[in-house]
């Protein structure tokens, strides 16, 4: 009985998760409301190793803010040093792209999963292929460092003045 309960309890440790809802993540999202899906566990930089979508199909006008949804899949809050949640965006399609931080939220003990509905800022610069990336950064040394997940869209510029 012990051995069950230790193989359970390590089967969820090693699957924490990461999903995008709102834009949509890159590829499939079958089973997110279930703590541990497949779809939510994504460890490679920069965007969970999940090939870039066409951008065309959200369009965000800049110089707005922007309501983004991600969800914490499975929390690996650790209290001694908490992990954060970031949110960046990048113009561009590769893995050099360059990020630009537009929010940290911090770790918190919450439940498994737990949505997250964040304003961020877009900037008022036309990006054909701009690219919205979610970072867990768990601290945790009982899990893997980093989950990542990334959202194709465009930004258009505002009118603003004109």
């Amino acid at each position: 009985m012990l051995r069950v309960c230790f193989a359970l309890a390590l089967f969820s440790v090693v699957l924490s998760h990461l999903c995008f809802i709102d834009p949509q993540q890159r590829g499939p999202m079958a089973g997110i409301n279930e703590a541990g899906a497949k779809d939510c566990f994504r460890t490679t930089a920069p965007c969970g190793g999940m090939p870039a979508t066409d951008p065309q199909l959200v369009t965000v006008i800049g110089g707005h803010t922007y309501k983004i949804t991600f969800q914490k899949n499975l929390c690996h809050y650790n209290p001694k040093m908490p992990g954060t949640l970031d949110v960046y965006l990048g113009n561009g399609k590769g893995k050099d792209m360059k990020m630009m931080k537009l929010k940290t939220i911090m770790d918190t003990n919450t439940t498994s999963p737990y949505l997250y509905v964040v304003e961020v800022m877009i900037p008022d610069e036309p990006m054909p292929h701009a690219v919205l990336q979610v970072v867990y950064n768990t601290s945790n040394p009982q899990a893997p460092p980093m989950f990542y997940q990334c959202s194709d869209f465009r930004i258009e510029k505002s009118h603003k003045g004109q």
